[in-house]
């Protein structure tokens, strides 16, 4: 079931990334809004390796 999860939560990253990129970057908007979607999406992104690191490498070592 973990891994699950963590393919939803990769796979909403990915979308996230993608409306990110369509929708904000492509077109004129606000360069703040720009910057605080950036920065947001870094943390996302931190957090979902920090998430896979512990899922994959952790439950491995648990498990021996």
């Amino acid at each position: 079931m973990e891994y699950f999860k963590l393919f939803l939560m990769w796979l909403g990253c990915i979308v996230s990334t993608s409306m990110f990129g369509e929708y904000i970057v492509s077109r004129e908007v606000n360069g703040f809004l720009q910057l605080l979607c950036f920065i947001g999406l870094v943390g996302v992104l931190m957090y979902l390796i920090n998430e896979t690191y512990k899922i994959l490498f952790k439950t491995k070592k648990e498990k021996k």
